[in-house]
């Protein structure tokens, strides 16, 4: 039992980091999309980077941000 305690722990850790490298370029492009600057990235940053904590939530908000990204640069053609 403890081993499996052990297994989980390891494996929510590299879910957790995987998904904070995720979040690194989520905040990035949402920053790119609202307002530019250091204070919105900083903000951005902190809330992909807890989100990075539940496993599966970082990798949907790293989805959803390419879908948010690819119809806001088809609105600027038309």
């Amino acid at each position: 039992m403890e081993i499996l305690i052990i297994l989980f722990a390891v494996l929510w850790v590299i879910v957790a980091y995987i998904q904070f490298f995720l979040a690194l370029g989520t905040a990035y492009r949402a920053t790119k999309l609202g307002g530019d600057n250091g204070v919105a990235l900083f903000g951005w940053l902190l809330v992909y980077g807890l989100a990075a904590y539940i496993p599966g939530l970082g990798f949907y908000f790293w989805k959803k941000s390419f879908d948010a990204e690819k119809i806001t640069n088809d609105d600027r053609y038309y």
